[in-house]
C-alpha cells in the first residue's frame, strides 16, 4: 500500500500563566534533544518521548557544543516590552526571524520626554490645520484620518530612543541569539555616536532579557554576526537587474516601515551631516518649514525625523510584492514616495540594458509605473479610498 501524508500536532504555542510558570529552559532544551533524535534514529516520534531523560539531555547538551542549534528553533516564546526604546524595536526587528505587534505611532499618541511632548502636541495641531487648509472638501480625509496623519507627521520630532511597547515572538535559539548581539554590541569599542548613546539602553535590554529566565550562556551565534541594521558606512554602489541594491534618504519612522516587509533588506548608517526631514504638506510655507528646522534640531541629538542613509537590497519578486503594499494611499507618504522613486530608477536602469532577462523583468514593472495599487494587474481594493491625489500619487499628506 503506498504510503500517505500524515500530519500530527506535536507542540503549540500557549499563552496559559500557569504553563509558562512551570516552564524553564531545561524543557526547551529537552525539546531540542527530542527534534535531534529525529535526524539521527529510525523511531517514530512517540518512541523517541520515551526514551531515558538523561539520553535526551545528553543529546541536547552534544548539539549546544557541536552548534546544531537549529534543533532549539521550534519553540517560540512571546514576550512583552514596555519601555522599549524604539531604535531597539527596530534592531531586532531586522533581524527577520520574528512577528511583532507594537504600538502604531499613526493610530496612537506616542509620548517621549517633556519638551519632545510639548513639541508633538505643538505641531500634531499645526498638522490638523495645514491638512484641512490644503483639502477641505476631500472626503477621504475625515477628522478620524486627519488626526491620523498629523500624529504620523508629529512623531517625527520625538527621539529615536523613544519608548514604546510591543509583543514579539521568536525561537528559543533566536532570543539566545538576539541576547549575544546585544552583548557584542555593548562590548564593540566605537567612536560611532549612535552607537554609544545606544549602549546603556542595550544593557536595559540584555538585563531585561535575563530575567525572562529563557537565556542560557550555551546557545550563541558563532558565525560572528551582529545586529544588522545599523552600520557604520552604509554606501554601496547602486545595480538593478534579476537583484538589485539602492541607497537613499529615510526617516526612522519610514525605515521602521520599509523593513517590515522582510523578504528584502535594510541597514543604514548616519550621516556626514544632520540633516532632517519636511513634512510635505508644510514644504510651500517658509515660515513653518524654518519653524520645524529650529524646533527638530533643537530637542534631541538623534530625533526620528533625522535623514540617514539608508540601503535597500533584495529581488525584483520581492521588490514588487512590496509595490503592492506600499503604492497606495494608505502608507505613510514618506513611504510611498520612496517606494516609487525606486520604481522609477529601476525602469529608467532596465531601459538602458541590452540583456534579454532585464528586459523581461522591465516588462514586468511597467505594469506597476501608472498609479497607486488599485491599477495594478489582478489587485481589487476592498475599500476604495478615491482619493484622486492618493491614486494618482501625488498627494502631500
Amino acid at each position: 500500500m503506498e504510503e500517505k501524508i500524515t500530519a500530527k500536532v506535536i507542540g503549540i504555542t500557549t499563552t496559559d500563566e500557569e504553563v509558562i510558570k512551570n516552564t524553564n529552559v531545561k524543557d526547551l532544551e529537552i525539546n531540542g534533544g527530542h527534534a535531534a533524535n529525529i535526524c539521527y534514529t529510525q523511531k517514530s516520534y512517540e518512541e523517541i518521548l520515551k526514551e531515558p531523560i538523561e539520553k535526551t539531555v545528553a543529546r541536547a547538551e552534544g548539539n549546544k557544543k557541536n552548534r546544531h542549534h537549529s534543533v532549539f528553533g521550534h519553540d517560540t516564546i512571546q514576550i512583552y516590552f514596555e519601555g522599549i526604546p524604539k531604535i531597539i524595536a527596530m534592531m531586532i526587528n531586522n533581524e527577520k526571524e520574528y512577528n511583532t505587534s507594537e504600538k502604531s505611532g499613526r493610530f496612537t499618541t506616542m509620548f517621549g520626554t517633556e519638551e519632545e511632548n510639548e513639541l508633538y502636541n505643538k505641531w500634531k495641531a499645526i498638522f490638523v490645520q495645514e491638512i484641512k487648509k490644503a483639502y477641505p472638501n476631500e472626503n477621504y480625509l475625515s477628522d478620524t484620518m486627519i488626526e491620523k496623519k498629523a500624529k504620523e507627521n508629529a512623531r517625527y520630532l520625538l527621539s529615536i530612543f523613544m519608548r514604546t511597547k510591543m509583543k514579539y515572538t521568536t525561537s528559543f535559539r533566536q532570543w539566545n541569539y538576539l541576547y549575544d548581539f546585544t552583548e557584542k554590541m555593548i562590548q564593540e569599542e566605537t567612536d560611532n555616536p549612535l552607537k554609544i548613546a545606544l549602549k546603556p539602553y542595550l544593557e536595559e535590554f540584555r538585563d531585561a532579557l535575563e530575567k525572562t529566565g529563557f537565556i542560557t550562556n550555551d546557545i550563541k551565534d558563532y558565525r560572528n554576526r551582529s545586529f544588522s541594521l545599523i552600520q557604520e558606512d552604509n554606501t554601496f554602489d547602486t545595480h538593478f537587474s534579476r537583484s538589485y541594491s539602492i541607497n537613499y534618504d529615510a526617516t526612522i519612522p519610514a525605515l521602521a516601515d520599509l523593513q517590515r516587509h522582510r523578504s528584502l533588506d535594510y541597514s543604514f548608517s548616519l550621516k556626514e551631516k544632520k540633516e532632517f526631514y519636511v513634512p510635505q504638506i508644510i514644504r510651500p510655507r517658509k515660515d513653518l518649514t524654518e519653524e520645524w528646522l529650529d524646533d527638530i534640531s533643537s530637542i534631541s541629538e538623534f530625533p526620528q525625523g533625522m535623514l540617514v542613509n539608508v540601503n535597500e537590497t533584495g529581488k525584483y519578486e520581492d521588490f514588487i510584492l512590496k509595490l503592492y503594499e506600499r503604492i497606495c494611499t494608505a502608507p505613510q507618504l514618506e513611504v510611498m514616495q520612496i517606494t516609487k522613486q525606486v520604481l522609477n530608477q529601476y525602469v529608467s536602469t532596465l531601459e538602458q540594458s541590452k540583456s534579454e532577462n532585464d528586459k523581461k523583468i522591465l516588462k514586468e514593472l511597467l505594469l506597476y509605473i501608472k498609479a497607486a495599487r488599485c491599477s495594478f494587474p489582478n489587485f481589487t481594493c476592498t475599500d476604495p479610498c478615491r482619493f484622486k491625489e492618493g491614486i494618482e500619487l501625488t498627494r502631500k499628506i
